[in-house]
Formats: structure tokens, C-alpha cells, sequence
């Protein structure tokens, strides 16, 4: 999925995503902001917070089968296969391959009906009915001709609704797709152990850190709602709640801008609202991102919990390498630096939550079952 089909959410929609996100808390905020900027809060006279000692949670289990561990190492092998382009072979049900066409509606062309090295996929791409189905079983290299018609309602063109066409077709290649097999040569090449039996159990050992760590997220993530649900705000600090305000509004303006619309046609088209509702919507949305971040920073200044510029570095880093970037690479891709992306989806804030969660679950008791 793109960038910007991501971000297409009709109002209904964004307001779920808003509450799960305010209900789950999974280790996002909006910008940091003014809190550690422009002012520095005196914390208790805005809230009050909850209890976050002692909180019963659950006893963490997990445990993962063997065929978990065989889905895994299939689809480890499966991630070492490769593609290549043949030209020889047919075509069958499924393949991707390589074409040129010319289509003719009574001898002529017509707009939108040829195309050169074009790749589709048999079964899978959009074509009118017979075109993909006619190439089936036909040999990569010849020339199909297509005697097909067009839909009695073709709403692509309606002027070649229901009209006889003639596709001339060359098939110039298909991809062929090679996965290696999962032996110990496979385990050789590709892993640093030696035997089988080895790779095999640190298959296991890594699923079972991921379910763990899923599980202990969870935790912290109910943990963190019973404190937020139990807080209390005093009174709300009224710059920071017109920022968080700003910072929602500023966030939409920017994507109505990336679709060359007006804020007016932006929010009709795609927020299937009007300004006045999404204001409300995004007040309300902002007090609860500050009710979570006055709790947040109050047991972060309790504790003494800071996250330092080396932590901060280093957990950018962290991010680039398990998502395969380099900085160059990332910078390429997403037009901005990890620092000035870290900064607009504000991950220092991230990194401080994960740290005050750490500390909510270490004083938290573990229900023994």
C-alpha cells in the first residue's frame, strides 16, 4: 500500500483509528511539542495522577508449536526466492507476464487500447473479459489475436460499450520464479548455522521472543489505559491543548494539499465532514492527547526518566536497520532525514512512553494462575 492510499479514511473511519489509538496507546503521540519546548509544565497543578504502583496484570505465557516454526521457516525460504524474465515456456493460470498490444474497434485504433511492454498478471489483472483467459496455454514469443467485445455498460469509455474489438497480442516474456529448497544447504547459505536441528530451534527461540514481546505490550498497553482512566485532569493547560489542536488540523491541511484540493473539498471528499464538525473532532481529540501526555510526563518527572540524545540516536538507528534502510537510503525514499521524520512523528516522545510503560510494569504484580 502507498504512502497516500494510507492516508484516504473517510471521518468515520479516522475517528476509530483516533480511538484506538487513544485507547491502545501503542507507543504513539502527536508532535512533542511545547511541553519540553516553549514551557515547562508545573504537572501537578494540571492533573492528578492515578495509581501506577502495584497494578495486577496477567502472568505472561507463550509457547509456539511446531508448525508455527515450520510456517516460519517457510516463509523464510520463501523470502529467498528469486525472478527472472524467459522467453520461452507458455503461458498458464497465475503468471506474470510481459506483453505488447494493439486493439482496433472496425480496423482502428482507438485511445487507450494499445500499450508496449505492459506486465499483467493472468487471474489477477484487470482486463475485459477473454483477454487474460485467451492467453492461456499460448507460447511466449508468438502473437495471440483476441476477438473479444466490450461490456454492454463499459464505463471506462462508454463509446466502445458493447462493441467488437480485435486484440493483437505478443507475449515477449513471463517471470519465472525459482525457491530454493529448504535443506541443509539452504541453512549453509543463507543462515550461520550448521545443522538443521540448530536453525530449527532458533527459529523457535525467535518466535517466541516476538510473542512475548507482542504479550508484554499488551500488558503495558492495559496498564496504561487503567492510569490514564484513573487521572485526572485539573485543569487543561490551554497553549499546549490549541498546539495538539493545530498539530491535527495542520496534519490534514498538509495531506488536502498533496491532492491539490481546497480544505473545503478536501474534508467533503475524503472526511466525508465540514469544518466545524472536524474542529470539534479535533478539540476533542487533543484533550485526550493531553490528558495522556500531562500523565506521561508527570510519572516520567517523578521517576526521572529522560531520554538522552545518545538513546534517541541510537534508537533511530535501531529503526533504520529493521526496517533495511540506510540513512541515504530512507532519505531517498521518503524525501526528509530520519531526524526530521523521527521529529514530525515525534519518536522521542515514543521512546519516553516506552520508558515510563517499562516502569509501570515493573511495579505492576503479576497474577499467578
Amino acid at each position: 500500500m502507498t504512502k497516500r492510499k494510507k492516508i484516504i479514511i473517510g471521518c468515520s473511519a479516522a475517528v476509530a483509528v483516533i480511538a484506538v489509538i487513544i485507547l491502545l496507546m501503542v507507543f504513539v503521540f502527536d508532535t512533542f511539542g511545547l511541553f519540553t519546548s516553549e514551557y515547562k509544565l508545573n504537572y501537578d497543578k494540571y492533573v492528578k495522577v492515578g495509581d501506577y504502583k502495584g497494578l495486577s496484570y496477567d502472568k505472561i505465557k507463550v509457547s509456539v508449536t511446531n508448525k508455527e516454526v515450520k510456517a516460519q521457516i517457510k516463509s523464510n525460504v520463501s523470502a529467498k526466492a528469486t525472478t527472472k524474465s524467459v522467453k520461452t515456456g507458455t503461458v498458464k493460470d497465475g503468471d506474470t507476464i510481459n506483453i505488447s498490444y494493439v486493439g482496433k474497434v472496425n480496423g482502428k485504433t482507438f485511445s487507450g487500447g494499445s500499450a508496449e511492454n505492459s506486465n499483467i498478471t493472468i487471474g489477477q489483472t484487470s482486463m475485459i473479459d477473454g483477454f487474460t483467459d485467451g492467453l492461456i496455454g499460448k507460447k511466449v514469443g508468438s502473437k495471440v489475436k483476441l476477438n473479444l467485445r466490450f461490456p454492454k455498460n463499459y464505463s471506462a469509455n462508454t463509446k466502445l460499450s458493447n462493441k467488437k474489438v480485435v486484440f493483437t497480442v505478443t507475449i515477449n516474456s513471463k517471470q519465472v520464479t525459482t525457491t530454493p529448497k529448504y535443506n541443509l544447504a539452504f541453512v549453509k547459505k543463507y543462515t550461520s548455522y550448521k545443522t538443521l536441528k540448530a536453525y530449527e530451534a532458533s527459529v523457535k527461540k525467535e518466535l517466541l521472543a516476538t510473542k512475548k514481546s507482542e504479550k508484554e505490550n499488551e500488558v503495558k498497553n492495559t496498564l496504561w489505559n487503567q492510569v490514564v482512566a484513573s487521572s485526572k485532569v485539573k485543569k487543561y493547560p490551554q497553549k499546549q491543548l490549541q498546539y495538539e489542536q493545530d498539530q491535527v488540523i495542520a496534519r490534514y491541511k498538509k495531506m488536502a494539499k498533496s491532492y491539490n484540493l481546497s480544505w473545503s473539498k478536501f474534508l467533503k471528499t475524503y472526511m466525508k465532514t465540514d469544518s466545524k464538525s472536524f474542529n470539534k473532532q479535533a478539540k476533542s481529540y487533543a484533550k485526550s492527547v493531553v490528558k495522556q501526555k500531562l500523565v506521561m510526563h508527570s510519572i516520567a518527572k517523578k521517576e526521572g526518566l529522560k531520554v538522552t540524545n545518545k538513546e534517541y540516536k541510537n534508537y533511530l538507528s535501531k529503526l533504520l536497520k529493521e526496517a533495511g534502510f540506510t540513512e541515504e537510503s530512507f532519505k531517498s525514499q521518503y524525501g526528509q532525514s530520519i531526524e526530521e521524520y523521527g521529529k514530525d512523528n515525534d519518536y522521542k516522545t515514543n521512546l519516553l512512553l516506552q520508558k515510563v510503560l517499562n516502569k509501570v510494569m515493573k511495579y505492576g504484580k503479576e497474577k499467578s494462575k
